[in-house]
């Protein structure tokens, strides 16, 4: 079964949920990336892309309210 956007956005949402840390969440979505790297559209190989540049420094780093968006996004997706 494929990796969807709604698992993405489950995912983004139970680590939110320990407070908003984009370091965190670049690896998580690094480690998401390497281990559904098969499975992903296009579309979440591109979100999951974005996600971990975010480990790359504060220029690329989404807001608390950009990544509450994005969550909300996939997970209607």
């Amino acid at each position: 079964m494929a990796y969807s956007a709604k698992n993405l956005g489950d995912a983004l949402g139970k680590e939110m949920a320990h407070g908003y840390r984009a370091r965190k969440i670049a690896r998580l979505a690094s480690k998401i990336h390497h281990n559904h790297r098969r499975e992903l559209s296009r579309y979440l190989d591109c979100k999951l892309m974005q996600l971990t540049a975010m480990e790359e420094g504060p220029e690329f780093e989404l807001s608390e309210g950009e990544m509450q968006h994005l969550i909300s996004e996939l997970q209607r997706h």
